[in-house]
């Protein structure tokens, strides 16, 4: 069946007809968007308690179900609803109570023709969402899972699910564009209380500081104090909320973050949500990203009274890439582990990295200080602290020069000659002695090199495979990358080095 609403402008009247035909109204265009939001947002008021009570039944998103009564309804003007109680032009009979209604459709060269049919007729408003509801949980005669796409369980937001209607519930190809614009328009995710948290993918709202303080690079912080008053949007009918105050700080650009496993639960926004009037919103998939990406950082927002924080990001390095800004939960930082550090390295003057604030991809995002090509040629910089990002690759191992104005995190990779054989970090955590361990070596020492100290047996320590051990330190052996931990014995305050290999 083809469900899709069509408006016929007419000179200056618009002639409203529903995907199953029905003449809804004939109004003057110039006033046919402001009645039509009235119209709407009484019909989402009367009606949410039976969406939600029918679309929980069947583990639906209850915005789709309820854009979806309001498209093909008319917003409940149609003569169908009226008289039939039937939000969604289902044909047949239900309970063997059916009208027959003059309807428009579409024969195989796709013309308009008019013809008569029988619609299901419900003793109520509910019965016909909850039929519905049954439909797309229940499917055809000839394929149980027809619909199964717009199942919570299957659809990771309302968009996938009206997507999913597409092609199936109707032959339009913009059917589900339709259904999500109905959904952003009216909030609907927020009534249904989809939006899980903020910035969500559910939640409804958009957001936008102005163009001028986000591409601006001449401060580290700056605050953007909308304080416009809620008025009416006409277009919509509903009130339009003032814009949110927001501090905002710059990177450099350079940090590279993937983005988290629950990356899709998150909408994408042009702007901070809740900052601005003119604010937009995207599904990832709209974005054509599917997967889990890494994406490059150049700014960090904290809406004031809150604590949680949103990055401005793009999918290129190239400035001139388009920039989105997203919520921070979408993003995956990299653990990172600090210590204390003494001594002197050489940086290499021949990479084309720089000195920077922060590290590389973490939370607070990092500045460039310095540029390694100015840095003087094989002189000794003093560092004073060290740190071990965990990555899927490995770990990433960093030093901070505090040389006299020489100030920066530096990359080990961008590192000739370093201050010790083995970078040591704080830790706080709990590992267990996997089987592997069995045979390995205990070392009671990393001053200077892990095995150069005593060594004990497993055996000796009475450790043993599947024993929790705690860790208070990291260790990571420049010569060979190799990671090892300083693990806590239980029940006692003895503490030695193992290889990463051995636990688990």
């Amino acid at each position: 069946m083809d469900n899709l609403r069509k408006v016929i402008k007419c000179g200056l009247m618009a002639v409203v007809i529903t995907g199953m035909g029905f003449l809804l109204s004939i109004l003057p265009s110039s006033t046919y968007v402001r009645a039509q939001a009235s119209t709407a947002s009484s019909f989402i008021t009367k009606y949410k308690s039976d969406v939600k009570k029918a679309s929980t039944k069947y583990n639906l998103y209850g915005s789709v179900m309820m854009a979806q009564a309001g498209l093909e309804s008319g917003w409940g003007q149609s003569e169908l609803t009226q008289d039939a109680n039937n939000f969604f032009g289902i044909k047949g009979a239900y309970n063997g109570q059916s009208v027959s209604m003059p309807t428009v459709e579409y024969n195989s060269n796709g013309q308009m023709t008019n013809t008569t049919a029988n619609f299901k007729k419900y003793p109520t408003a509910y019965a016909s969402f909850a039929d519905n509801g049954s439909t797309l949980r229940n499917g055809t005669s000839w394929n149980t899972n027809y619909y199964s796409g717009t199942w919570k369980e299957n659809a990771g937001d309302y968009a996938a699910a009206a997507n999913a209607l597409t092609g199936k519930y109707a032959t339009a190809p913009n059917y589900g564009t339709s259904l999500i614009k109905i959904i952003e328009t009216y909030s609907l995710d927020q009534i249904f209380g989809e939006n899980g948290s903020d910035g969500s993918s559910s939640s409804s709202t958009a957001t936008t500081d102005s163009s001028d303080l986000q591409d601006s690079a001449s401060t580290s912080s700056n605050t953007n104090s909308s304080a416009s008053t809620n008025q009416p949007d006409l277009t919509t009918g509903q009130t339009t909320k003032a814009a949110v105050s927001v501090n905002y700080s710059h990177g450099s650009g350079k940090d590279l973050v993937p983005l988290s496993a629950k990356y899709s639960k998150y909408y994408v926004y042009n702007h901070v949500k809740g900052s601005s009037q003119n604010e937009k919103r995207y599904s990832w998939t709209s974005l054509g990203v599917k997967n889990r990406v890494q994406v490059y950082l150049d700014m960090k927002a904290t809406k004031q009274g809150t604590s949680g924080s949103w990055y401005r990001f793009r999918f290129y390095p190239t400035t001139k890439a388009k920039k989105f800004w997203v919520y921070a939960p979408a993003l995956s930082f990299a653990k990172t582990y600090y210590g204390a550090a003494s001594g002197k390295l050489v940086p290499s003057r021949t990479a084309s990295g720089s000195l920077y604030t922060h590290i590389l991809g973490s939370p607070t995002l990092s500045k460039q200080t310095t540029k390694l090509t100015s840095l003087k040629a094989k002189k000794h910089y003093s560092v004073n602290q060290t740190a071990l990002q965990s990555t899927k690759s490995g770990p990433v191992l960093w030093y901070r020069l505090a040389d006299g104005k020489t100030k920066g995190w530096i990359k080990g990779t961008n590192v000739l000659s370093f201050p010790s054989s083995i970078a040591m970090v704080n830790a706080n955590g709990t590992k267990t002695i996997s089987e592997a361990a069995n045979s390995s070596y205990l070392y009671n020492n990393a001053t200077t090199a892990i095995t150069m100290q005593k060594h004990y047996k497993l055996a000796q320590v009475d450790l043993r495979a599947g024993t929790k051990v705690k860790v208070d330190k990291l260790g990571y052996k420049v010569k060979d990358k190799s990671l090892w931990y300083r693990i806590i014995c239980p029940n006692t305050d003895t503490k030695y080095w193992i290889s990463s290999k051995f636990l688990s």
